[in-house]
C-alpha cells in the first residue's frame, strides 16, 4: 500500500523504513538519518533516540521499538524494494525470488521507487 503523507510520523511510515531495512534497500546508516529527521516531530516517539544508536542484529529492532509497526502491502510491493536494494548495488542475503524477478517487479510496481525516493530523498540510485 502506497502511503501518501511521509512528511509526518507514523507507524505505517516506521513499517515500511523497516521492511526497507530487512530487504536491504536501505542500510543502518540511512535508518539512523531518517530517524533523526522525526525528532521532536509532533507525534513521534521516544524510541527513535533509542534507533539512532541502535547496532544489534536487525531481527531486535522490534525490542528497542516494543512492538511491531505495520506497514500493510503485498508481496510484490515487498519484492520491489529487494529490486530497489539491487539497483543501489546491494544483493540482499535471503532473496526471496531471483534478481531479475526482483527488479521486473520495481518495474512494475513505479508506485513503490516514488514512495521509496519521497522517504529517502537524499538516497540516490
Amino acid at each position: 500500500m502506497i502511503i501518501e503523507k511521509t512528511e509526518r510520523y507514523s507507524d505505517e511510515l516506521l513499517g515500511f523504513v523497516i521492511t526497507c531495512l530487512f530487504c536491504e534497500a536501505i542500510d543502518r546508516s540511512e535508518l539512523q538519518s531518517w530517524c533523526a529527521g522525526f525528532l521532536g516531530a509532533e507525534g513521534a516517539p521516544d524510541f527513535l533516540y533509542d534507533l539512532i544508536e541502535f547496532d544489534e542484529p536487525i531481527f531486535k529492532i522490534y525490542k528497542v521499538i516494543g512492538y511491531v509497526p505495520n506497514w500493510s502491502h503485498s508481496k510484490n510491493e515487498e519484492y520491489a524494494l529487494y529490486g530497489i536494494a539491487l539497483l543501489r548495488g546491494t544483493v540482499p542475503y535471503d532473496m526471496p525470488l531471483s534478481a531479475a524477478e526482483m527488479l521486473d517487479e520495481l518495474a512494475r510496481l513505479p508506485a513503490i521507487q516514488h514512495m521509496f525516493r519521497k522517504v529517502f530523498p537524499s538516497v540516490v540510485f
